[in-house]
């Protein structure tokens, strides 16, 4: 582990991902933690795994990190990786964050089939092991982003952003987490990095020549809403695999059903 990307998510980090690539360092993103390493962060979040050397395990083959949950978890990272450059990546002012962040949960709760708020949402976790993996995943993630719960508000309430959320307590967030990165990490080892900077402080801070290619600009959100990364959260495998697995148990259950309505039938007839 050579680059520890402390910043919270909508800080520029798929930005800063893309960047880190092209100057020549694998990176786990967003992606690859869910991918790769669902299972692990479920037992972290829940107790089950409390040893810090997971993540040397977890990270001993990759060159940086960026997004969450690893930003959630950027010290016991540091701590597997002392001698690791931590660039911690901040929006203009804590208020245009919030905005951006609010803006990101409220479609994530939209557009994610298996969020709650749908008449047939406490059903799917009971469909699939994956959806009850990714359901309880995604709210702690976002219990430490923001101190609510991602998954418990009502996708179909009225109001943008949903009910549960308060701007302060995410500008308190984003506050406290970037006063610990500066207090904890010796300066010698911390850029504190706005992505609107481009190459020249990251290539400087990193050790590397500036490429002749744009500074990379990703995950931006477009006007109708939408954002990227959360439309790329739905292609991941492990959501394809809770849809199969969801689709199979309705297929089991409706073929119960069927046979148990069909023998009560004849029963009847009989």
């Amino acid at each position: 582990m050579k680059v520890i990307c402390a910043g919270l998510p909508k800080t520029g980090t798929t930005s800063l991902c893309r960047a880190l690539r092209i100057l020549g360092y694998s990176v786990h993103d967003h992606p690859e933690h869910v991918v790769l390493n669902l299972d692990n962060y479920v037992d972290i979040f829940s107790g089950v795994e409390n040893d810090e050397s997971i993540f040397k395990e977890m990270y001993k083959n990759v060159d940086a990190v960026t997004d969450t949950p690893a930003c959630v978890f950027w010290q016991s990272i540091f701590s597997q990786f002392p001698d690791a450059k931590v660039v911690l990546s901040v929006r203009d002012t804590p208020e245009v964050w919030t905005t951006s962040v609010m803006k990101t949960y409220a479609y994530f709760g939209k557009i994610t089939w298996y969020a709650p708020g749908r008449w047939y949402s406490f059903l799917t976790p009971y469909l699939s092991k994956t959806v009850a993996k990714l359901r309880y995943f995604y709210s702690c993630v976002t219990i430490f982003i923001s101190g609510c719960d991602a998954m418990g508000f009502d996708a179909s309430a009225p109001g943008d952003p949903p009910y549960g959320y308060g701007k302060l307590g995410f500008k308190k967030v984003y506050l406290d987490h970037n006063a610990a990165v500066k207090h904890t990490v010796p300066s010698n080892q911390l850029l504190v990095y706005n992505v609107k900077e481009g190459w020249g402080p990251l290539c400087e801070f990193l050790g590397k020549e500036v490429p002749e290619e744009p500074f990379p600009n990703e995950n931006v959100s477009q006007s109708d809403g939408k954002v990227a990364i959360i439309d790329e959260i739905l292609r991941f495998n492990p959501t394809e695999i809770a849809w199969k697995e969801t689709m199979r148990s309705l297929f089991i259950a409706g073929g119960l059903l069927a046979a148990t309505a069909g023998s009560a039938v004849m029963a009847f007839c009989g």
